[in-house]
C-alpha cells in the first residue's frame, strides 16, 4: 500500500476516539509511525532483539515459535484493533521468543517507547488511550488462554468459530489446526463432524 494509504487509515483510526481535534489529528499522525507490510514479510523474527511494539491498523497476522524439531508452532493471530508487544524483548533486552509474519498486506502503527515519550507529553490523551488498548488486550489474551487450557479439541475449534470467525477464513487451516494444539487431519475431522451436527460457536 502507499503512504498515503497508510496515513489514510491512520486518520481513520485516530478520528474513531473522538478526543482530537483536526490539529490534533494533524499533528499526532505526523508523528507516528505507519508501516505497510506485503503479505508473508517478517516484522520480527525468532531471536532478534526487539523494543518495538505494534498496532494492527490493517491485516492479519500470525505469531510463531519454531520448536527443537524446527516445527512452526502458532501460538497467536493479531488482526484489526490488536497490539502486539514484546515486553520481555524490550525490558529485559532478551532476544525473542518468536516470529511475527504478515499473512495479509498489512498496515501496523509502529510504537518505540523511547522515541514516542515526547508525544505523550504533548498529547496526554494518548496515556488513557494506550492503557485502555493494552489493558483490554490483556484481559482478552488471560481470558482465552483459560478458555484453551480447559477446552477439548472441538470445544476449541467452536469457541474460535464464535469468538472470532474472520480467522476461518483468513488462515490456512494449517495454521489455524497448530494454533488449536492438533494436526490439519484433526481438525478436518472436526469441521465435518459439527458441520453435520449442526452445532456452532
Amino acid at each position: 500500500m502507499s503512504d498515503s494509504t497508510n496515513k489514510s487509515i491512520l486518520f481513520d483510526f485516530l478520528n474513531s476516539f473522538k478526543k482530537f481535534s483536526s490539529e490534533e489529528i494533524e499533528g499526532l499522525a505526523d508523528k507516528m509511525l505507519v508501516k505497510g507490510y506485503a503479505k508473508n514479510s517478517i516484522v520480527v523474527k525468532q531471536g532478534e532483539h526487539c523494543h518495538l511494539c505494534f498496532f494492527v491498523l490493517k491485516g492479519c497476522l500470525r505469531q510463531y515459535i519454531l520448536n527443537a524439531e524446527a516445527e512452526e508452532k502458532t501460538i497467536a493471530f493479531y488482526t484489526e484493533g490488536q497490539s502486539i508487544n514484546y515486553f520481555t524483548s524490550r525490558l529485559n533486552n532478551q532476544e525473542t521468543e518468536s516470529t511475527l509474519q504478515c499473512l495479509e498486506d498489512s498496515v501496523l502503527l509502529v510504537g518505540d517507547p523511547e522515541r514516542d515519550e515526547m508525544m505523550y507529553v504533548k498529547y496526554p490523551q494518548l496515556i488513557e488511550i494506550t492503557r485502555q488498548m493494552l489493558e483490554a488486550e490483556f484481559g482478552y489474551t488471560q481470558d482465552a488462554f483459560a478458555k484453551f487450557i480447559s477446552a477439548s479439541p472441538e470445544e476449541r475449534y467452536l469457541n474460535l468459530q464464535k469468538d472470532r470467525p474472520d480467522l476461518l477464513q483468513r488462515v490456512p487451516q494449517y495454521q489455524l489446526a497448530s494454533f488449536l494444539g492438533m494436526t490439519p487431519e484433526s481438525l478436518s475431522r472436526i469441521k465435518r463432524r459439527v458441520s453435520r451436527s449442526g452445532k456452532h460457536g
